[in-house]
């Protein structure tokens, strides 16, 4: 449907010091955590630590980003062009976030002009739903810069996903790595994961947070099963290949800037970034359009590789051409007019994309919160509203939420409880794939036992050997999208 196109592409700050309705935040209260440390550099994380750092406490902000903070909402300089790689838009139908999205400075409302739509059998159809959506003036790079301001960021730092995390009695040591091979340890009251994938399941394995761990665990699918075993739900991302091309000006059409892709297998979205910025690029002073396209999740569970080797692989190239022969037939372009006009191009695989499933606590919280611990997790696939999952808002408003509980003194444990009365794991369905509407919502089974340090949790219903920390490798790495929504 038109309505919710922004599922990769709504996922695609805060600013001044009141909060909700514009009321003046409260500080913190006794015995609060003071230090946090919050791994992942997405929106989830800089929210929280934004809201955090205006509430009186100290948080540290640990991104693996070699260029800056972001993960999915991030955006590049290519070939003089900016360009939106990952997220697309923000939409905003939470007042906060739409008031802090105006704040930044840096966002400007799109999408209401007819240039925006859906591409179908007939051809192009505007969207007019309403929803308000937001775009960086220079790409959302911008806004994440903006969220990011006063900020302690620390960029291009890997906390080692094999205890990179201790629980050391009611404090939290976490290894820094240092210059040639050094790893040092900083010490903190509360740990926060805002980024998710095998990397944030492997991370928590080792400490006496096995509920946390529990809801960390990770699956790679397109889809969900519609009929899982008992016990056994767990959190699920798909994978999309992000495809930029450059084309003379006059090969892609002009009657639409955005498009949900409705009428091909292969394609979930195209636009032209050069079109969205309105030429502010210097690349558009060379007679050639940055078009972004994004693939299907099926498409992308199909062709998956390691992502870190596919440049030097030969699908870099099958995959390229497979989404321009895709993208002529979705236009309904001339056979072979983008394999010979094309400029150049660019392949990235998302390989944890978007999330399928929601957690969706009793409480209906936006977060989880274990008090006992002092360890939270943030993320876009953390809410109780099914329009709101797997969207920039929901991981903005997710940051937001856990960080005013942390400062309110994070007594209480929040979205934590499992076993088949407890929480679950629901389908999420959007425009760059869903859980599946036949799927079932799962439960998770409580642990039988805690976690021995450096050992991982134990006793998972639903799956043997689950949860031992061991990950996998290739292209579930959290680098690549940096817990953006988480």
């Amino acid at each position: 449907g038109d309505a919710a196109p922004g599922k990769l592409a709504e996922d695609a700050g805060l600013t001044g010091t009141s909060g909700r309705g514009g009321i003046e935040l409260a500080p913190q209260v006794a015995g609060a955590p003071q230090s946090v440390a919050i791994i992942g550099g997405g929106i989830a994380g800089l929210a929280c630590a934004s809201r955090l750092s205006r509430l009186g406490l100290r948080p540290v902000v640990f991104d693996t980003g070699k260029n800056g903070p972001g993960g999915r909402a991030s955006s590049r300089l290519w070939n003089g062009h900016i360009v939106d790689h990952a997220a697309q838009f923000a939409a905003a139908k939470d007042p906060e976030f739409a008031a802090a999205l105006r704040g930044t400075g840096a966002a400007v409302r799109w999408g209401d002009d007819g240039r925006f739509g859906v591409l179908t059998g007939e051809g192009f159809r505007p969207t007019r739903d309403g929803i308000e959506r937001w775009i960086g003036l220079r790409g959302f790079g911008g806004i994440v810069d903006a969220f990011a301001r006063d900020v302690d960021v620390r960029r291009d730092v890997w906390v080692p996903p094999s205890n990179g995390i201790r629980r050391e009695g009611s404090s939290w040591a976490v290894v820094v790595p240092g210059g040639r091979g050094a790893h040092g340890t900083e010490r903190f009251d509360a740990v926060v994961i805002a980024h998710n994938g095998k990397c944030a399941e492997r991370l928590t394995s080792g400490t006496p947070a096995a509920e946390v761990h529990a809801l960390l665990r990770t699956d790679f699918a397109p889809h969900l099963p519609q009929k899982p075993a008992a016990g056994s739900g767990r959190f699920t991302l798909n994978q999309v290949y992000s495809l930029l091309f450059e084309v003379p000006a006059g090969v892609m059409p002009t009657n639409f800037d955005a498009a949900i892709v409705d009428n091909h297998s292969t394609l979930r979205w195209l636009s032209s970034n050069t079109a969205k910025f309105a030429r502010q690029g210097d690349g558009a002073t060379k007679g050639t359009e940055a078009w972004t396209a994004l693939s299907s999740a099926q498409f992308g569970k199909k062709h998956k590789v390691p992502q870190e080797q596919l440049p030097n692989l030969p699908k870099n190239d099958e995959v390229t051409s497979l989404m321009l022969d895709a993208v002529e037939s979705a236009l309904d372009l001339e056979r072979g007019v983008l394999q010979r006009n094309v400029v150049d191009t660019k392949l990235q695989l998302w390989g944890a994309a978007l999330p399928i499933n929601r957690w969706e606590s009793p409480e209906g919280a936006d977060f989880v919160w274990s008090a006992s611990h002092s360890i939270g997790i943030a993320g876009d696939w953390i809410t109780a509203a099914p329009e709101r999952a797997s969207t920039i808002e929901a991981a903005w408003l997710s940051g937001t939420r856990l960080a005013e509980h942390i400062a309110g003194g994070g007594s209480q444990d929040v979205g934590l409880q499992l076993g088949e009365s407890g929480g679950k794991f629901v389908p999420v369905e959007g425009d760059f794939g869903g859980g599946g509407r036949e799927a079932a919502p799962m439960w998770v089974a409580e642990p039988s036992a805690e976690p021995n340090a450096g050992k991982g949790a134990k006793g998972y219903g639903g799956r043997k050997g689950a949860g031992k920390g061991k990950g996998s490798g290739g292209s579930g790495d959290w680098k690549s999208f940096g817990g953006s929504g988480g």
